[in-house]
């Protein structure tokens, strides 16, 4: 799993042997939610709102990173714009 960013008490990451549409994992102790990596919309679950926060200005600032280890951990299924 590429974990890519830490907060506190949860995490942000990209895995392997994914689906479409490519999205992120953020997971917390008492959450967990999928992020659609195109409209940066929650595909499934919930995040605190201080955390979804700091995870999209990560995103923001980032998005290369991201699409670069989505495509890394899920050759077959590549990011598409």
């Amino acid at each position: 799993m590429g974990k890519l960013l830490r907060g506190t008490n949860w995490y942000l990451e990209v895995r392997g042997r994914e689906h479409y549409p490519a999205h992120f994992h953020v997971i917390g102790p008492d959450f967990a939610a999928q992020v659609d990596m195109k409209t940066l919309t929650i595909i499934e679950g919930d995040i605190p709102r201080s955390v979804k926060a700091t995870a999209l200005e990560w995103v923001a600032a980032n998005r290369a990173l991201l699409v670069a280890e989505w495509n890394r951990m899920n050759p077959d299924l590549p990011y598409r714009q």
